[in-house]
């Protein structure tokens, strides 16, 4: 049997967290817990998409961030969930991520194409997924829409085979 894909948008798994759950710590969380709540099976390939933090810069600020996520890194090597990272662009002197939305789409679509799984989670509300998801559905798959209820997408919701809302008392199930 093909194990399911899973996919985490870090940026967006990290602010639907902390808007249910500000106090949880990812860099301890069960990661693998919670796919196997959401997919009610041990058999998923899980990977995590998110923008590398770059220790170019002395500022405090991009040490602590680094460091925290260095420390995220390990957590998901730990869990055996595969990182994929785009990557930081300051622009105007704001920090944004960049590449992980279309690492995700074509994962998507790849894994569609290939045939590589029959069902696949999408842990993101990012509405720039659709032609991705609808191309995968094209090819027989199912996309299965992972969102927090105060924040769902309906577009998302209105595209994908199905959605899973994470809860708070999911999360603290998966905390350490």
């Amino acid at each position: 049997m093909k194990p399911n894909l899973v996919i985490f948008d870090g940026s967006n798994f990290y602010h639907g967290i902390k808007r249910i759950s500000p106090k949880t710590h990812l860099t301890g969380f069960k990661y693998r817990k919670l796919i196997e709540i959401i997919t009610d099976t041990k058999n998923n390939k899980i990977e995590y998409c998110v923008g590398e933090v770059k220790y170019n810069n002395r500022s405090e600020k991009v040490k602590r961030l680094f460091a925290s996520q260095q420390k995220l890194f390990f957590n998901l090597e730990q869990q055996e969930i595969e990182i994929k990272k785009g990557y930081m662009l300051k622009t105007n002197g704001v920090y944004r991520e960049k590449g992980v939305d279309v690492r995700i789409a074509l994962d998507i679509l790849r894994g569609a194409l290939k045939n590589e799984y029959n069902r696949c989670f999408v842990i993101s509300s990012d509405t720039d997924l659709i032609p991705a998801i609808q191309d995968a559905q094209t090819e027989d798959k199912k996309v299965i829409y992972v969102g927090f209820g105060d924040n769902l997408s309906f577009a998302l919701r209105a595209v994908c085979s199905q959605t899973i809302i994470i809860s708070r008392q999911t999360i603290s199930r998966c905390a350490k």
